[in-house]
């Protein structure tokens, strides 16, 4: 019974892994000619300076206690 059971995982895991790998070749043979190519180095370009615009962001640091004055000071 259990050696059953890995079989039957070892044989889905095997599909899976077959799956991906076509569906890898296929996008590659598809998207490997040059106008392919530069549509997606300009986009992946767009993403990163994008990525990197957002790393840049400066915030404001997070105070502990919230003061009701502006000064930080205490209501008497």
């Amino acid at each position: 019974m259990r050696q059953g059971r890995s079989i039957a995982l070892r044989l889905i895991g095997g599909l899976i892994g077959m799956a991906a790998a076509l569906t890898l070749g296929t996008a590659a043979f598809v998207y490997s000619g040059q106008e392919q190519r530069e549509a997606v180095t300009s986009i992946a370009r767009e993403f990163f300076v994008f990525v990197e615009r957002g790393s840049r962001v400066r915030r404001a640091p997070v105070s502990a206690l919230a003061s009701p004055t502006p000064e930080g000071g205490v209501i008497q």
